[in-house]
């Protein structure tokens, strides 16, 4: 088993999805001024979206009932894992000295999934010959949902209360914002 790890990991280590990998993990530790192309990455954003999306729906659209509703029953899982996730990385960052914004943003990050870890991990089960269920891109969408919902329904929630200002702060903490001249304003009082 180690032996067939270690040929996988050699004859994988330089496949272009990893050194992609690479490229995005080494490119912030080492400080390299890159800049992805604002056009480019719009475009490969939306074209691996819509690839993801229409694989895994035909996937979906092929399987039997009995299939279906064992993929059914993986996506209910995932989605309220991922649920869960969220809801606990909310209260668990809010121990922490982040703004109640910065942690429901957080929380939504934690609570759903990443597409390209997703793609990369698919990547590599393919290289290594690992079969996996063709309509798991579903699953990748299904999951993706319940960050998003935690983080907006806790943002809606501290919005409602109607104690945040506009740059998202709450009474008691840090006055924090994008800009320094728009935080000294603000301190100030001068609107």
């Amino acid at each position: 088993m180690l032996e067939e790890f270690i040929y996988n990991f050699t004859h994988n280590l330089f496949k272009p999805l990893l050194l992609f990998f690479y490229l995005g993990f080494l490119v912030p530790i080492l400080k390299v001024p890159f800049e992805f192309p604002y056009v480019l990455y719009k475009g490969l954003t939306i074209y691996l979206l819509i690839a993801i999306g229409w694989h895994g729906g035909e996937e979906l659209a092929s399987l039997s009932m009995a299939e279906f509703e064992h993929a059914l029953g993986f996506m209910v899982i995932g989605f309220l894992t991922n649920l869960a996730i969220g809801i606990m990385a909310y209260f668990m960052l809010r121990r922490t000295n982040l703004r109640k914004i910065d942690a429901a943003t957080v929380a939504g990050y934690y609570g759903s999934d990443s597409a390209g870890t997703f793609v990369t991990c698919l990547g590599v089960l393919a290289a290594a010959n690992i079969a996996f269920a063709a309509y798991m891109p579903v699953l990748l969408a299904v999951m993706e949902i319940p960050g998003c919902l935690v983080a907006l329904y806790i943002v809606s929630r501290l919005r409602a209360s109607r104690q945040m200002d506009a740059l998202g702060n709450m009474p008691g903490e840090p006055v924090r914002s994008l800009c320094p001249q728009i935080q000294g304003i603000h301190r100030s009082g001068r609107r």
